[in-house]
């Protein structure tokens, strides 16, 4: 990874090259993603030649290519005038007598967009008959030969700059036909030439399934500021939140002050570790400082929705709708507004009409499962849980959803695969572990079940500060990293009642015992009830008659299984006074 602090001048003219290169060859979002960058940068006075030159000739690489770019000018300008008005198979025959790289970028890329706006015509409605695997993008097999005969006519050993753009084509063709392993390989040549392409680095993470992928490539990728960036942005998507994520961010934004996209990650950095106050603070000042930006605006009504900020989600609700009612992240705040309300029946709606804007956009698939499991229907709630793990398969949320519906279809083999793979994505997030527990006690596995509680236990972020003693926790659970006081006393009755199966009933009681401690942290509660009755009753069963009667008498006290104590206290009484006379 790059540790080099760039040049700024250089810095400053290679964003602005990318914007206008991207920008040409119709990669929109790649060149707002570079402008926006440029724009975040400190102000920088450029001599005069050098931004007439770095405007002029944003193009190419040698003056062979920039000769029949000159000559072709004409040609390519009507083909992106065809292409900017959606005319893309027109497109692509104008441009089909030019030789420049350029040109030849333009018409296949024209051709694949042409061929994906095919594929969701016929598609019809999401989740219909029609949608899903039943279509395809026509054009790739077509594209991909003709790209196959390029790179292997020529090699990838001797190519330029100019060529990165079909590389990253040749990519995303590849990805699409699912052969991720060859199209990382392609990406990561192409960002080698030319590391200013963001929707290449995009692409490239997309094939990135785990950290430890991110590991292995980390060495092929060049010593440019953009690594930099990519690195921080698959990291957050991989759910990474520890402090040298956050140093790293801290250190590009003092190279990019005003950046929002890396502001937006450190918000999106907060919402994985579940800090939500701190994530809504960051995307309150991103909205009041541009108030028209739609980016990521999901995210930030999905904090506001945990954060029940009803009136808020209605204010950003109305300000996208005023600013842009056909983006899908506009379909998406609205569609949790309503879920908030619930009013469930309109929110799918808007995630549906989100989808209809844009099938890949992840969020809507996976908040419009999530609304199929709130009206119960399981299997319309599976389907969209397995759409958005088709368009990212680093969503764990979608990996625990088909977890959940699964375990309510009582599938339990296929629920306990699905919760494996979210907590292969979350293993620090206690919510996985328990879940997995859960299951393995229905598929009548207590021992899984324990491993599983034990690790959910210790999976809790960020770590404490108050150390257990060993007198106060099981000693089957010393040998876990040191965690602290504030463990969740549903998990640890969980392992007592796993242990209780096992025919361990005093390893189960020490659990018991431990969860009651949690109390000065949490209370009474029904479940520190629950571990009292066990308790009392383990007590009885052992003739310990006074510990037993101050359990029970505990419980009636404290309101909690009153009617069982109350029965259990008179029949103690009735021992006790049985022993006395």
């Amino acid at each position: 990874m790059a540790t080099e602090i760039p040049d700024p001048h250089e810095l400053h003219t290679a964003l602005q090259t990318a914007a206008l290169r991207c920008s040409e060859r119709c990669l929109y979002h790649s060149a707002k993603w570079a402008a926006e960058m440029l724009n975040s940068l400190p102000p920088l006075t450029l001599p005069k030649e050098q931004l007439l030159q770095a405007y002029l000739h944003p193009a190419s690489s040698s003056a062979s290519e920039a000769q029949l770019e000159l000559q072709e000018l004409s040609t390519f300008l009507l083909a992106r005038s065809y292409f900017d008005l959606h005319e893309y198979d027109r497109c692509s025959f104008v441009l089909e007598r030019c030789r420049s790289a350029k040109a030849h970028f333009l018409r296949l890329y024209s051709r694949y967009i042409a061929g994906e706006k095919r594929k969701d015509e016929d598609s019809e409605m999401v989740l219909g008959p029609l949608d899903g695997a039943v279509t395809g993008n026509r054009e790739l097999q077509g594209i991909l030969v003709e790209l196959e005969g390029i790179f292997h006519d020529r090699g990838l050993a001797d190519l330029t700059e100019d060529d990165s753009w079909l590389l990253f084509l040749y990519g995303v063709v590849l990805a699409k036909q699912k052969n991720e392993a060859q199209a990382r390989e392609i990406l990561i040549k192409s960002v080698g030439l030319y590391p200013y392409n963001w929707a290449a680095w995009q692409e490239l993470g997309a094939t990135l399934s785990t950290l430890a992928d991110l590991n292995l490539i980390l060495h092929k990728l060049p010593n440019n500021i953009m690594t930099n960036l990519f690195v921080l942005s698959t990291n957050q998507e991989l759910y990474q939140t520890t402090d040298p994520i956050h140093q790293q961010l801290t250190d590009l934004l003092h190279l990019f002050p005003r950046s929002s996209w890396l502001q937006t990650q450190r918000a999106l950095l907060h919402y994985h570790a579940r800090d939500f106050e701190e994530a809504e603070t960051i995307f309150d000042a991103l909205t009041k400082s541009d108030p028209h930006r739609l980016d990521a605006l999901d995210h930030y009504s999905n904090i506001l929705y945990v954060m029940e900020r009803r009136p808020k989600l209605a204010y950003i609700a109305q300000l996208a709708s005023s600013t842009d009612k056909f983006r899908p992240e506009t379909c998406c705040v609205i569609g949790n507004y309503y879920s908030l309300a619930s009013e469930h029946e309109k929110a799918v709606m808007y995630f549906r009409r989100a989808l209809t804007l844009d099938r890949s956009f992840l969020s809507a698939w996976t908040l419009m499962g999530h609304e199929y499991v709130e009206m119960k229907n399981t299997h319309a709630a599976i389907e969209a849980y397995r759409r958005a793990v088709d368009v990212n398969r680093k969503d764990y949320r979608a990996w625990y959803g088909l977890g959940l519906s699964y375990e309510v279809l009582e599938m339990h083999y296929y629920a306990l695969f699905y919760f494996q793979r979210a907590a292969a994505l979350r293993p620090y997030d206690p919510s996985m572990w328990q879940a997995m527990g859960n299951c393995y006690d229905r598929m009548d596995r207590p021992s899984d079940a324990i491993k599983a509680y034990k690790r959910a236990l210790i999976s809790v972020s960020p770590p404490r500060s108050t150390p257990i003693s060993q007198s106060n926790i099981p000693t089957s659970l010393t040998t876990a990293p040191t965690a602290a006081r504030g463990f969740d006393p549903a998990i640890m009755v969980a392992i007592g009642q796993m242990y209780e199966k096992m025919r361990q009933p005093k390893e189960a009681a020490k659990w018991m015992e431990a969860c009651l401690l949690e109390e000065e942290t949490n209370g009474v509660t029904p479940v520190s009830g629950r571990a009292r009755m066990w308790l009392a009753r383990w007590e009885f069963v052992n003739e310990n008659w006074k510990r037993a009667a101050e359990l029970a008498n505990e419980l009636c006290q404290d309101g909690m299984e009153v009617e069982e104590a109350k029965a259990l206290v008179r029949d103690l009484r009735a021992r006790l006074e049985g022993e006395r006379g």
